[in-house]
C-alpha cells in the first residue's frame, strides 16, 4: 500500500524545469560550459568546415594563428554591431562588412604562410552568424539588427537542396571558392530569388523543407 501511495506520488510531481532550462541543456551539450557563448560559437563554426583545411593540422603556427583568427572575428563582430549603432543596417553596408571580414581572415593565414579560401572564410563567418541566432538574443545580445541581411553558410547539404530552385552552379567546391564577387552573386541571388530572410531559407532547407514563394 505505502509502495502504492508513494508511486502515486512520484506520477503526480510536475516537473520544476522550465522550456528554458531544456533549451539551456542544449546549448551546453552543443557549445560547451564556456561563459563566453560568443566565443563558443566562433569555435563551434571552426569546426563544421576545418576537415577542408588540408594539411593545417600539420603547420607549425596552427594554434596560435587559430587564436589569433578567433580574436579578429570577435572584433570584426563587435565592429558590425557598433555599424549599427551608427546608421541604419543595410545590405549593402553588411556586404561590405562581410567582404572585409572574409578577406582579413584569409589575410592574416596568408601572411602567416598558409591559404585559406573565401569559401572557407564565409563559412566561418555565415556559421557563427547563424549560431548567434540559433542561441537566441538572450544569450548573446545585439545581432538581431542583421538577421535580414545576412549570408547563407553555403556547403555540400545546401548546394544539394539548392538544386531543384536552379542555383547557379559553383566553378568549384565550396571549400575552394577564392573569388569573392562569384560568392556575393550567390548571396544576391538567394535575397533575389525568395521573399523569406536568406537565413530562414537556410534553415528550411537545411532540414529538407519545401520553400514557396
Amino acid at each position: 500500500m505505502l509502495q502504492k501511495i508513494r508511486l502515486l506520488q512520484i506520477m503526480n510531481t510536475s516537473s520544476k524545469l522550465t522550456r528554458a532550462d531544456y533549451e539551456n541543456y542544449l546549448v551546453y551539450l552543443y557549445f560547451g560550459s564556456d561563459q563566453d557563448l560568443l566565443k563558443a560559437c566562433i569555435n563551434r563554426a571552426y569546426r563544421d568546415f576545418n576537415r577542408t583545411m588540408h594539411g593545417f593540422g600539420k603547420f607549425e603556427k596552427a594554434s596560435q594563428l587559430y587564436d589569433e583568427a578567433v580574436i579578429l572575428l570577435k572584433e570584426s563582430l563587435d565592429s558590425l554591431k557598433l555599424l549599427s549603432s551608427i546608421s541604419p543596417m543595410t545590405a549593402e553596408i553588411f556586404d561590405n562588412w562581410h567582404k572585409t571580414t572574409c578577406e582579413k581572415i584569409t589575410s592574416l593565414f596568408g601572411e602567416k604562410g598558409f591559404h585559406l579560401f573565401i569559401g572557407q572564410a564565409q563559412k566561418w563567418v555565415n556559421m557563427t552568424m547563424k549560431y548567434i541566432f540559433t542561441v537566441g538574443e538572450k544569450r548573446i545580445e545585439g545581432f538581431s539588427f542583421a538577421y535580414p541581411f545576412c549570408h547563407v553558410p553555403l556547403d555540400n547539404i545546401l548546394l544539394e537542396q539548392l538544386e531543384k530552385y536552379n542555383f547557379p552552379a559553383l566553378k568549384c567546391a565550396w571549400s575552394r571558392l577564392d573569388n569573392y564577387d562569384e560568392y556575393l552573386q550567390r548571396q544576391i541571388w538567394f535575397r533575389e530569388k525568395f521573399t523569406l530572410a536568406p537565413m530562414d531559407v537556410e534553415f528550411m532547407l537545411w532540414l529538407g523543407q519545401e520553400i514557396e514563394n
